[in-house]
């Protein structure tokens, strides 16, 4: 699975293809950041984010992993003063630290893997967030309606063909979120197709 093909024009097709909804999925953050906040963001891609991060005018500290180098030298090109961004290219699961987060981000990430390593993934990172920490999770509803249900088999097949992904089917992360977190803030997105939440570490 590589990302180093497509990195150029994937910003651009994920507004084509969800008229900017993927992108407006990432606000619902903004105002649960703190100055000071240590935040690991995972697969945070070519970085058009960062630019609204930076308007915050907070300090914050950002571990950036994501496994496409194409898409770390593009988020690189972002221009920040008040951000200290470490840009990490791992596999997320060779990705190990001691530190502990104030905020995890994970924007479309989970649909990349099936369910028993999509639970192995969130178990890791759990491990990486403090208590009473936030986690930021961005993705695709999980009960969908047959249209939905049509656009992501669609997706998949497009992503299989361009970087590889080897899954049928997105995996199922609510029970697992539920047993540690209580949903914050929560917004829906592209007729509630995308669902953009906020956790909160019991």
């Amino acid at each position: 699975m590589n990302y180093n093909f497509i990195a150029p024009y994937y910003h651009s097709l994920s507004r084509l293809f969800f008229f900017n909804r993927q992108h407006q999925a990432h606000f619902l953050i903004l105002k649960y950041l703190k100055d000071g906040d240590k935040i690991l963001w995972v697969g945070g891609g070519a970085g058009k984010f960062i630019a609204e991060l930076e308007k915050l005018n907070l300090k914050l500290e950002i571990d950036y992993v994501d496994f496409s180098s194409k898409m770390i030298d593009l988020a690189k090109k972002q221009n920040t003063s008040n951000l200290k961004i470490n840009f990490i290219v791992a596999d997320v699961f060779n990705f190990e630290t001691q530190k502990k987060y104030d905020v995890m981000m994970t924007i479309f990430l989970f649909d990349h893997f099936n369910q028993t390593k999509a639970g192995e993934l969130f178990n890791q990172l759990n491990s990486y967030l403090e208590e009473k920490g936030l986690w930021f999770y961005v993705d695709f509803v999980q009960n969908q309606k047959a249209w939905q249900k049509n656009i992501t088999n669609l997706m998949l097949i497009f992503f299989r063909i361009v970087i590889g992904l080897d899954i049928s089917q997105l995996p199922l992360m609510k029970k697992s979120f539920m047993q540690y977190f209580e949903i914050v803030d929560q917004k829906y997105f592209f007729k509630k197709y995308i669902n953009s939440i906020v956790y909160r570490k019991k």
